[in-house]
């Protein structure tokens, strides 16, 4: 028997990824990454024993570079500039969103997966501190009014980035569009 071509994690990850864009998670299989990869089967299964064990710590992987990218805003900056810092960060990684939402399709086949899941349940809080810190600075600065709600704030932030780019605008003119929605709404 021939030796198992081997592959990075980050090499792992990436196939990983790019399956879960194009087949979501039901036509996700252990053959279809390897075959992306090319090794074999066994070369995964080595380092994996099942697709939900490899899924879940990809989403926990996913999730950490997520958080240190938008923990990595510079905040000594003035609001605005914080704001478009992080917008782009966010636009990095706008598939995040669809990605976690496979994590409800994930059976608990094992101690390890529901250990996963959880720790992944508690990491989202971790997302929305960077944002509430650039939230902070506007108001300190008078640009957002103080009474208004952080929350409802963060998850409109979101759902603008996750909002799909229908017209194939360029990724700064869809980003200064977000940013002037975010900063004076509808208004003239």
């Amino acid at each position: 028997m021939g030796r198992d071509k081997k592959f990075s994690e980050q090499d792992l990850w990436h196939h990983t990824h790019q399956l879960l864009l194009s087949v979501g998670y039901q036509g996700f299989t252990m053959s279809l990454l390897a075959q992306s990869i090319g090794v074999s089967r066994a070369a995964i299964y080595k380092q994996y024993p099942n697709k939900e064990e490899l899924i879940i710590q990809f989403m926990v992987w996913q999730m950490e570079k997520s958080i240190e990218n938008l923990s990595n805003v510079n905040f000594s900056q003035s609001f605005e500039q914080q704001l478009e810092d992080l917008l782009v960060r966010m636009f990095d990684m706008r598939d995040l969103h669809q990605i976690l939402g496979f994590a409800s399709q994930i059976n608990d086949v094992s101690l390890v997966v529901k250990q996963k899941k959880e720790v992944l349940n508690n990491m989202h809080g971790g997302l929305y501190i960077p944002l509430q810190q650039v939230i902070k600075q506007g108001k300190e600065e008078g640009i957002i009014a103080e009474d208004r709600n952080n929350f409802i704030l963060l998850s409109f932030i979101f759902q603008l980035i996750d909002m799909p780019n229908h017209l194939n605008m360029p990724i700064e003119s869809f980003l200064k569009e977000i940013k002037l929605l975010i900063l004076h709404g509808i208004s003239k």
